[in-house]
């Protein structure tokens, strides 16, 4: 569940949000994983319009697990914090500044 991202569209009408929920049992603790939420966040580009953005996130996302960075649901031991700076960093290194 913890990466897989969701979208409720209708007439005119998005949201987007992991499939996963809140989980407020963790909440502050920094060890939830946002592979979802920013899943979510590269289909909610794609929507508005910014396809080749929200394909980049994905990417950067997908980057940074194929190179290691998990969080403990994955086996890993990085934050939540640690773990978005890797796609971040990812994300950087995909995108050409114009």
């Amino acid at each position: 569940m913890g990466l897989a991202p969701s979208a409720g569209i209708g007439e005119g009408l998005g949201y987007f949000e992991p499939c996963h929920g809140s989980a407020p049992d963790i909440a502050g603790k920094g060890i939830a994983n946002p592979a979802a939420a920013i899943l979510s966040a590269a289909q909610m580009l794609a929507y508005l319009g910014f396809g080749e953005s929200g394909h980049q996130l994905s990417i950067a996302l997908f980057d940074a697990i194929r190179d290691g960075a998990r969080t403990t649901d994955l086996g890993g031991s990085l934050s939540t914090s640690a773990f978005t700076d890797q796609v971040k960093r990812q994300l950087d290194r995909l995108v050409v500044p114009t």
